[in-house]
């Protein structure tokens, strides 16, 4: 059995990529967490983060 049976699919990788703003990146992740019921694990969470960090992090500067 996998050690991460919460992990993203390949669905919700596209779409968390496809956002093309954070809010849109935001509704994403409720989705996925309300998938879940409520479970947002830390290896999920980091799962999400390097997305959003790829997606979004060049507008920090």
């Amino acid at each position: 059995m996998s050690q991460e049976p919460m992990k993203l699919t390949d669905e919700e990788t596209t779409k968390l990529n496809k956002a093309k703003t954070e809010t849109d990146f935001y509704k994403v992740c409720d989705q996925i967490k309300a998938r879940r019921n409520g479970q947002y694990p830390p290896y999920l969470s980091r799962e999400v983060l390097d997305i959003y960090d790829n997606k979004f992090s060049n507008e920090l500067s």
